[in-house]
């Protein structure tokens, strides 16, 4: 801080004092006596005040040593997160290595520093606490040592949010131990001065004794001394304040004023941010040198140091302040003022400590925006987007305002980037950008939420309206044209529309209709509109296929599908009795769900493949088990498992590694998906047939094109289907058919099974006809071949 009514607050003092010199006129005018007395005073009080003021050299100097080995261990870990930031926003390779260079350089600085700080005497405390920032630095570097990890991994999401939540608190406990450190310089700097003054009281004890006999010239000289050493004492009070000023200002802007709000002092950090010199600024209003506005407004943001002083506690602006420099250059800053105080504790002016935070207000806006923003398009991102539909339905809720939502899919997009290439589909997506905003209100929200899909919330829009405006959409998309290096393309976009009313508390269900109803349009023939409404049957029942797809999920996580068996009977021949494995879901609460109620949603969702993987492993537990006089147990597989790219490989592995003999199982295929995918069901039956698995035709009768396929299928055994077995005493062509089905398996050397034997009656004519096996309801009930997996009381749901 500078000294009051001086322009330069480094000057130095002057040589000598004339008060000594008076001083010295006074005593040499003495009598003898009372110069050898002044004499003797003389030079025990200097060498005392010279012991006092070599002391004090020392103190001052480890003090001045101590705080600025701490000020750079400060200024290194500071400045060592603030490179890690940068290079969390950066992506020039070169700035990347210059920051990591930086980085390390900054962390030699901070060792340097530190043991230049443990090589000078310490006390117990100052001990304690530098043995505590070893701690807290080792354990501060490991985490920016992992986020520079991440950074140099490209992992900057992850590293973003290491450095915020880890690396900058950790960093900050390392600062306050320095601050700590800082405080305790300070206590040790008031110490010595209230010893010093403690010494300096006796020593002039003892010159007044000494001097009591000389007089009026002792008395003079004592009291020249005294007012030296409170010279001195003032000059070693300042000199502390000076160094607290300059502790807060290590890389920061310094102003101290006084109390009437004038500049006494800049630094050149200062200098450089307000555009004036510290000659100029002297005794200028801190107003007229420190100008600021708001960011968001550009409003003008007065000082409290302008009004007056604190009260004692650091104030600070807020955070939106920009500092206009004298030259008309612009820096968002942070800052603090606190209040400087003289040897009574009363207030003598402030000390205002800023920094330029530009870059850094700069990047937390731009991690700001692309929180909330799509990179490709500009558009809100779907988090942003979801939050947007919160506040609509909250106003719908509360206020009865009708909303809607679009969900939009684009159709033949693919196409785009399959043929052309990623970059020609991130130039369309950015194209339809701008066609779809077009025909938007300013207030609607056009969202990106995946990789060909966007939203539309139309806020204040009546359904009516909302349908309107998704039509002239789809009517501006189907237009467009994309022109590729010569190659046009059209694209079509499928939009459910949703009304966002208050009949929903959950964002969640909006964007769940709004996604079925995009679905449906696009399962009606793409390129349209759906509208939900509350009597949408369609809808409905899409969502419930949803439901019954997450309960199949959940099914799958937690293990809670249940094997049941049925007999196959053998009818005109002696052999074993074999069993046909079915499949039940049991839900949480215990109710039996049967196949033909989640077969459907697993099939057309693409988890048959995963449910029969499941199926097969246990079956294979349950085999093991049996006893070896049993029958063989029927596996059904579906047709996506007959295509399903490894799963032979793992049938045939599965077998292998369980110790089942391949004679006890066989699969069933069912006539129609062996016929649509030949070549798959030829593969699996040849390959397993050749390890001893045996594989039925189920459903044999329903498809028949022609008996010939029969020839490439080799199986053995033809399931009926129960269409015909059902009427085979009351319909001759039922009975025709089943015959002919037996017939053409005995000349091919097929086995035969009867399916829906409902009642015992029909075994007559089963016998008749020379049908080799029987099944169904009115044989064998299904009973479960293994516990139930839920404990809670099963109860079924349908029967199947």
């Amino acid at each position: 801080m500078a000294d009051r009514g001086s322009t330069d607050s480094t000057a130095p003092p002057s040589a000598q004092d004339p008060r000594d010199h008076r001083s010295a006129v006074a005593i040499t005018g003495g009598f003898a006596v009372v110069l050898l007395l002044m004499i003797v005073m003389i030079a025990l009080g200097l060498n005392r005040l010279g012991q006092i003021h070599e002391r004090l050299d020392v103190i001052v100097h480890e003090h001045n040593i101590k705080t600025e080995l701490l000020n750079r261990m400060r200024t290194a870990a500071r400045e060592r997160s603030v490179t890690l930031l940068r290079l969390s926003i950066t992506t020039d390779p070169f700035d990347i290595d210059e920051g990591i260079i930086e980085f390390r350089g900054h962390a030699s600085d901070f060792m340097v520093a530190r043991n230049e700080l443990e090589a000078m005497p310490l006390t117990g405390r100052e001990l304690a606490l530098l043995e505590r920032s070893r701690g807290l630095s080792s354990n501060a570097v490991e985490v920016q040592e992992r986020v520079l990890d991440q950074i140099l991994d490209d992992d900057i999401a992850a590293a973003t949010e290491w450095l915020l939540k880890q690396a900058i608190p950790m960093q900050n406990l390392v600062l306050d131990n320095l601050a700590a450190l800082l405080d305790l310089q300070q206590q040790a700097a008031e110490t010595a001065a209230q010893e010093t003054a403690k010494e300096h009281q006796q020593a002039v004890q003892i010159m007044f004794l000494l001097g009591g006999t000389a007089l009026l010239i002792g008395i003079v000289v004592a009291v020249a001394v005294l007012r030296r050493s409170r010279d001195t004492e003032a000059d070693l009070f300042r000199e502390k304040e000076r160094a607290q000023v300059t502790l807060h200002a290590i890389g920061d802007a310094v102003i101290t004023v006084d109390t009437d709000g004038r500049i006494d002092y800049l630094n050149p950090v200062a200098e450089h941010l307000t555009g004036w010199t510290h000659a100029d600024a002297h005794r200028e209003r801190l107003d007229r040198v420190f100008r600021t506005v708001r960011e968001d407004d550009g409003q003008p943001l007065p000082h409290p140091l302008t009004e007056s002083l604190p009260d004692g506690t650091a104030c600070s602006l807020n955070q939106g302040a920009i500092l206009v420099s004298r030259n008309g250059h612009e820096y968002a800053i942070e800052e603090v003022s606190a209040p400087i105080r003289d040897r009574a504790g009363a207030i003598m002016g402030a000390a205002l400590v800023f920094r330029d935070v530009s870059q850094a207000r700069e990047m937390a806006r731009d991690l700001s925006w692309a929180a909330t923003h799509d990179n490709l398009t500009s558009l809100a991102n779907r988090l942003e987007f979801e939050r947007r539909l919160r506040q609509l339905v909250t106003t719908a809720r509360n206020d009865g305002r009708e909303h809607a939502l679009l969900y939009m899919d684009l159709d033949q997009f693919k196409l785009v980037n399959d043929t052309c290439g990623h970059g020609a589909g991130d130039e369309l997506l950015c194209q339809l950008t701008s066609h779809m905003q077009a025909q938007l209100r300013e207030s609607d929200t056009l969202a990106r939420l995946g990789g060909d899909e966007f939203g539309v919330l139309l806020e204040s829009c009546p359904l009516e309206r909302a349908e309107k405006i998704a039509e002239n959409l789809r009517r501006a998309i189907e237009q467009f044209r994309f022109d590729w290096q010569g190659r046009l393309f059209r694209i079509g976009i499928s939009i459910g529309v949703v009304p966002v009313s208050g009949h929903h508390s959950d964002p969640a269900q909006f964007m769940s209709e709004a996604d079925a109803a995009c679905y449906l349009a696009k399962e009606r023939g793409r390129n349209r509109i759906h509208v939900s409404r509350p009597d949408d049957a369609a809808l409905c029942r899409h969502q419930g296929q949803m439901d019954c797809l997450q309960r199949i999920n959940q099914a799958l996580q937690h293990g809670h599908l249940w094997l049941y068996g049925q007999h196959i009977e053998p009818v005109s021949s002696s052999g074993p009795r074999h069993t046909e494995v079915l499949l039940r879901m049991v839900d949480p609460d215990g109710t039996i769900v049967p196949p033909n109620t989640f077969i459907p949603a697993a099939e057309r969702y693409g988890l048959m493949g995963t449910i029969d993987r499941w199926v097969i492993d246990r079956v294979l537990q349950i085999v093991a088990r049996s006893s070896r006089d049993q029958g063989h147990f029927a596996i059904n597989l579906s047709g996506q498992s007959l295509c399903e790219r490894g799963m032979l490989d793992y049938i045939v592995e599965r077998i292998e590694s369980s110790g089942v003999a391949p004679n006890r199982l066989c699969f069933e295929i069912t006539e129609t998906a062996a016929i649509a995918n030949l070549n798959q069901a030829s593969r699996f039956i040849s390959t397993l047939s050749a390890m001893g698995c045996c594989f039925s035709l189920d459903d044999f009768g329903t498809g028949m094109a022609s008996f010939g396929y029969l020839k490439t299928l080799r199986v053995d055994y033809l399931k009926i289907d129960g269409s015909f077995v059902r009427d085979l005493n009351d319909d001759p062509v039922c009975r025709a058919m089943v015959e002919s089905i037996h017939r053409i398996g005995q000349v091919m050397g097929i086995r035969t099974v009867a399916e829906c034997v409902s009642h015992q009656d029909l075994l007559v004519p089963l016998r008749e006809i020379g049908i080799d096996y029987a099944q169904g309801f009115g044989l064998h009930l299904p009973e479960p071949l293994e516990p139930c997996p839920v404990q809670t009381g099963v109860r079924a749901t349908g029967t199947s």
